[in-house]
């Protein structure tokens, strides 16, 4: 891939909204490679982690915004606590994630955006993850029926996937819900 470089798109654009909201020098990155030896969903990536510093620092921020890489991300910090700079990618897949929101930039593979949903509604009806639930209904709306299927018994005979939620404290689950009120008026203001 050929990038052109233009003065205007170094100094500012993208690259500085993402700084902003994401809190992270980008000049900080020096291109190691740790975040991407690092990351555990980079294999599902089009632009590894540490290209997408690599692209905000060049001015073509706007292109990550077209791929699926930001939203793959699963904000795991693993690339914070192995950069040496301390720069955190995860924020700043973050920032990408609220930008694309902000102009109305839905990910290029719509099951990203069933598989958030889904997940957002689990942890918002129990104040936590229930990962049967998850997967259940995401299966059902994404059209995947069975998807992971053949993993559900060696996951119930070890105990890693539990058939009924574990429900958060009173006060955790008025926690959750201050934070979706919160949210859902901030984005009402937004529009």
């Amino acid at each position: 891939m050929e990038l052109k470089l233009e003065l205007e798109k170094l100094r500012g654009g993208i690259r500085q909204q993402v700084e902003e909201l994401s809190g992270q020098v980008i000049a900080e990155c020096y291109q190691c490679g740790n975040c991407t030896a690092g990351c555990p969903t980079s294999y599902e990536m089009e632009i590894m982690p540490n290209q997408v510093i690599r692209f905000l620092q060049l001015g073509h921020g706007d292109e990550l915004l077209k791929v699926n890489t930001p939203w793959i991300c699963a904000s795991c910090e693993t690339c914070y606590t192995r950069c040496p700079k301390g720069v955190s990618v995860a924020a700043v897949m973050d920032a990408l994630r609220q930008i694309a929101r902000m102009r109305g930039i839905k990910p290029p593979n719509r099951n990203l955006t069933t598989f958030t949903n889904r997940f957002l509604g689990t942890v918002r009806m129990h104040g936590r993850l229930f990962e049967a639930q998850l997967a259940a209904t995401y299966n059902l709306t994404s059209g995947h029926f069975f998807n992971n299927m053949s993993k559900l018994p060696g996951l119930l005979f070890k105990g890693k996937l539990k058939l009924l939620p574990h429900r958060s404290s009173k006060k955790g689950q008025q926690a959750i819900k201050d934070i979706y009120d919160r949210v859902i008026r901030i984005e009402s203001e937004e529009d």
